[in-house]
């Protein structure tokens, strides 16, 4: 698992073949299933011609127990059949799972900016998708392909007219197939991604509840609804024409099988080269697999949900992920150094927003990045967090290339406050932040010198308290300071602030400068701001704009 090159069709290819045994013990027993279900015709055949020469009530009550045998048979092997693919869907579900769980932490923050991230996750519920459509090709599917065929080859048995006949039969049903079908796979995909343009301006509809109050901005709603509603229609009447284009083919076809069989064999039974028994069993499997040939198109869809499906869940796993290095950073204690050597960086090519820039920050220093909105602030931040490497240029923590550590080792001894990140848990667990090796007490010591300790004690369950996505039943405020204490909690040895002092109350902020900038603290600290009366607490100010413009020291 992990694996940069890796998809949803590779992991369901892999899954499959990891379980080759289970899903040969489902074909194989499709197969049982596709010679028993013969047992209707031939005990049909068998019984029409006993009965045409006058057998007795013997050995048609032992037919009949012979066919319902046939069929008990078909049915339990049936049931060995769903219960095995049922163990499968469960597994290809558990991998996708878990494959995501891996890959979404570690993509890298570029491929998340480019479009709304969360929306792009939603994608996972084409696993649902791919697990029903993948088991009724699997059962049904291949159960109904199957039962044609093996009705065409009885019919080639009966007599070489039928075999003929069975040959043009296999010649239509490709044709429906393949010739009416042409375009479907692609008409499939623009379904799926319209549908999901639609399930994306919905949520952008329920994320921003205040920004729909008025009459304008709801009729901007209606209308962009309208907008993107009127593209999935249109998509998938594309989608269905093709569809449709084969129900029609496939009954066609159905009608004139079944009509120019029942003219062929009249004429064999007549001529005395088919008995009467045989052609009604005739009639029966060419009824069966045109019946089950226009089913199939019940099946063909789900095989062009199951394609598109799997284009989706291949485009969220192919975002690309962080660099993977295994060289582990030694475990320290204090603050740390950061260097930047001529670095520069770049959205896009030939307009650098940072160029050649030079900055050594010492061990325990308290330093301020000053500079307006868009500025590149930010962009440097994300640097020496390194969730975004440099175009050129060399990053160094204690001596150390960025490089040569692995990103997620790095970020165990560097901490980033932004914005409010919260999880619809505990107070304690978004505290902790999975943290295994920090407990009650560390957190509790650092609820209290963020300053909320009192408060979240005074709550009902306190530390317990369960927090909704917008830090509630917690202020503002509070959540800030939250925030605050899961970045301090662990003892980062660099410790990064993107303007979340900017937008605090002055009784707030002072609170929150008082722990950042205590003496004792084992971090160095750097803040980002536009606030030049903040900038002045820190002991050394660092205009963005030098940076930019000219080599600093």
């Amino acid at each position: 698992m992990g694996s940069h090159k890796v998809s949803a069709t590779r992991l369901m290819v892999s899954l499959l073949g990891s379980e080759k045994k289970e899903i040969g013990m489902v074909l194989t027993y499709g197969v049982g299933v596709g010679v028993l279900s013969l047992a209707v015709p031939v005990g049909v055949q068998t019984l029409v011609n006993t009965i045409n020469f006058g057998a007795m009530n013997q050995p048609l009550l032992f037919l009949i127990f012979a066919v319902f045998t046939g069929l008990a048979c078909a049915a339990f092997l049936r049931g060995v059949q769903v219960l095995m693919v049922e163990l499968l869907q469960k597994r290809f579900f558990a991998v996708v799972a878990l494959e995501l769980a891996y890959r979404i932490p570690r993509v890298k923050i570029e491929a998340t900016s480019r479009q709304k991230f969360p929306e792009l996750v939603n994608r996972f519920f084409d696993v649902l998708t791919v697990q029903k459509s993948g088991a009724t090709l699997l059962l049904e599917g291949f159960a109904l392909a199957l039962q044609i065929v093996l009705g065409l080859l009885l019919l080639a048995f009966y007599h070489w007219f039928l075999l003929a006949f069975a040959i043009l039969l296999v010649a239509g049903v490709s044709f429906v197939i393949l010739v009416l079908g042409r375009g479907a796979v692609g008409t499939a995909i623009e379904e799926s991604v319209q549908k999901y343009r639609v399930a994306a301006w919905l949520e952008d509809l329920a994320a921003r509840p205040l920004l729909f109050r008025s009459r304008e901005a709801r009729e901007w709603a209606i209308d962009r609804a309208d907008e993107v509603v009127e593209a999935y229609l249109n998509a998938r009447t594309e989608h269905f024409r093709i569809l449709l284009r084969q129900i029609v083919g496939s009954l066609t076809l159905q009608a004139i099988a079944s009509s120019g069989l029942l003219g062929i064999g009249a004429w064999l039974v007549v001529k005395n080269q088919l008995t009467l028994g045989q052609l009604v069993a005739a009639e029966i499997v060419v009824t069966t697999a045109l019946g089950s040939l226009a089913k199939f198109q019940k099946h063909l869809e789900a095989f062009y949900d199951l394609v598109a499906a799997l284009d989706k869940l291949d485009g969220l796993m192919a975002l690309p992920l962080e660099r993977e290095v295994e060289e582990q950073l030694p475990v320290k204690l204090g603050p740390a150094t950061i260097e930047l050597r001529s670095v520069g960086f770049e959205y896009q090519e030939g307009e650098p927003i940072l160029d050649d820039v030079d900055l050594k920050i010492e061990a325990g220093n308290r330093v301020a990045i000053l500079g307006s909105n868009a500025s590149g602030k930010s962009t440097l931040v994300d640097l020496i967090y390194g969730i975004k490497e440099p175009s050129r240029g060399t990053l160094l923590l204690d001596g150390r290339d960025y490089r040569d550590i692995s990103p997620e080792n790095l970020r165990d001894q560097i901490s980033l406050i932004r914005g409010l990140e919260l999880l619809s848990d505990s107070i304690f667990e978004n505290v902790r932040a999975g943290r295994q090796n920090l407990n009650t007490d560390d957190v509790t010591r650092a609820l209290d010198q963020a300053g909320i300790l009192e408060e979240v004690q005074a709550l009902d369950e306190g530390m317990r308290t369960q927090l909704g996505s917008d830090g509630g039943p917690l202020s503002a405020t509070q959540a800030h300071a939250l925030v605050l204490a899961r970045a301090i909690v662990g003892k980062p040895r660099l410790l990064l602030l993107d303007e979340s002092l900017d937008e605090l109350d002055d009784l707030s902020r002072e609170a929150a400068l008082r722990v950042l900038m205590d003496d004792r603290a084992p971090w160095t600290l750097i803040l980002s701001t536009h606030d030049t009366e903040l900038a002045k607490r820190f002991e050394r100010t660092i205009s963005i704009e030098q940076l930019k413009g000219r080599r600093s020291a």
